[in-house]
């Protein structure tokens, strides 16, 4: 196919909570020796038409974002940039797109896809946007394999839902890029609490078709899932921990020397 030019956003900015109780966010620890964030990114970096990518992460973490990031930032023809994101994924999202009109680089789609999904393929990335490309909006999703139910608030079941006609949405999720940003302009003030941005994108009118999705690309959730995790966990606070002192002590012999300027 030809790749038409399309834009990136890896969303970043949530605190993990589930995962290390916010201690270390996931996408800042290692599987055989890459990042999850990293992981995340490059297979997006490998294709055609790729123009932008744009990691959100939380106020105040972009340096250790950039870390984990490593060398994606050496790409020679592609920007990887990194923006604060919001309270909510929906916020965060919103704020990407906004910086995408902003830097002004033309493109066609928008990929938005989970910093912790970090097993995605080409492959996949590819099926996608072939599939947006006919419908305006398009995701990954599997066929579920466990009988869905709904439940109440206290936990108990109220109605069966038909197994054949539900599915599990993966992302990335791919869009025409006016449109994506037009339903989140939208939508930003209604008061909805929204899952995914397929739920946004059809909320205000839009298509999304639906390719197969790939059992791999499971999106990393517990620290079980990730190899040493608690290992790894202790061993980068104790690398931030000596981060921070290093950063006050040049920050306090910085103002030493200008307040010994002034009263010379």
């Amino acid at each position: 196919m030809a790749f038409p030019p399309f834009a990136a956003i890896i969303t970043a900015a949530g605190r993990s909570e589930r995962f290390s109780s916010g201690q270390v966010k996931k996408e800042y620890l290692s599987i055989d020796g890459e990042t999850v964030l990293h992981r995340a990114v490059s297979p997006f970096l490998a294709l055609p038409g790729i123009q932008l990518v744009v990691v959100t992460c939380p106020p105040g973490e972009q340096d250790e974002c950039a870390v984990a990031l490593g060398d994606l930032f050496d790409h020679q023809s592609v920007p990887t940039m990194i923006c604060d994101g919001d309270t909510t994924r929906q916020g965060s999202v919103l704020k990407a797109l906004d910086l995408v009109r902003k830097i002004g680089i033309p493109v066609a789609y928008v990929a938005i896809h989970d910093g912790a999904r970090c097993f995605v393929t080409s492959d996949l990335i590819i099926q996608t946007l072939a599939t947006a490309t006919v419908f305006g909006g398009a995701a990954p999703a599997l066929p579920l394999v466990d009988a869905p139910k709904s439940i109440d608030e206290q936990g108990v079941i109220v109605s069966h839902l038909d197994r054949h006609a539900t599915i599990g949405v993966q992302t990335p999720q791919i869009f025409h890029f006016p449109e994506i940003l037009k339903a989140h302009r939208m939508v930003k003030d209604n008061g909805k609490n929204y899952i995914d941005d397929t739920e946004i994108f059809t909320d205000c009118g839009y298509k999304v078709g639906v390719c197969m999705g790939e059992r791999t690309n499971r999106k990393i959730t517990y620290l079980e899932e990730i190899p040493n995790a608690k290992e790894q966990i202790e061993q980068y606070l104790q690398t931030r921990a000596k981060g921070l002192e290093a950063k006050k002590a040049h920050e306090e012999l910085e103002r030493a020397i200008l307040e010994s300027k002034e009263t010379t």
